[in-house]
């Protein structure tokens, strides 16, 4: 269902960058209102990514782990012996039945994490400079502008200046990072 959210988000934002550039376009100056709607829902649209994406690494995981070191069928178990009427616990307790049963959906969901994890590290870094006011792991590691967003000229998204966990900077935008999903998505 988050995923989903996502998804439907990610086409209302680009109607709203699209709209954002027209405007820029037209007055030839930052319409500011305008400006400030699409960078607040395009930082809250990638702090829900990562929130979704931080979620599925660690749960893979934590799969993973449980079943290297045998404890896999005790985890079953446990959620075996729950509530029946618990939706999220049938759930869980059946997707690790489905980690242990198949080597294919193993190997499947290390290919998965292997092609999305730089999608992650960019949110990741995302999150880390807007949120948080510094890079990943590093917390001496200062942002110069956190949160403000220069106008892309080519496609409405708000640019954001990032620091590196190295000290180098990049520019990304939410936009890059849904392209990254869709280039994903189509290998998968």
């Amino acid at each position: 269902m988050q995923g989903m959210n996502i998804g439907l988000a990610d086409s209302v934002i680009t109607q709203y960058e699209y709209q954002l550039l027209e405007k820029y376009f037209e007055l030839e100056k930052t319409p500011s209102k305008t400006a400030l709607t699409v960078g607040a829902l395009s930082q809250m649209w990638v702090f829900a990514l990562y929130e979704i994406l931080r979620q599925w690494r660690d749960r893979k995981y934590q799969f993973k782990k449980w079943f290297d070191n045998g404890a896999i069928d005790d985890k079953i178990q446990q959620l075996s012996k729950g509530d029946d009427l618990n939706l999220a616990q049938n759930i869980r307790s059946h997707q690790l039945e489905d980690y242990r049963n198949s080597q294919e959906l193993r190997q499947t969901l290390d290919k998965q994490w292997y092609l999305l994890e730089p999608i992650y590290r960019k949110v990741e870094l995302y999150r880390m400079n807007l949120a948080k006011h510094c890079a990943p792991g590093k917390d001496n590691l200062l942002p110069s502008s956190p949160g403000y967003g220069r106008i892309n000229m080519l496609c409405g998204a708000m640019d954001y200046e990032l620091i590196n966990k190295d000290g180098s900077y990049d520019v990304l935008n939410r936009r890059d990072i849904a392209d990254g999903l869709r280039e994903v998505f189509s290998q998968v």
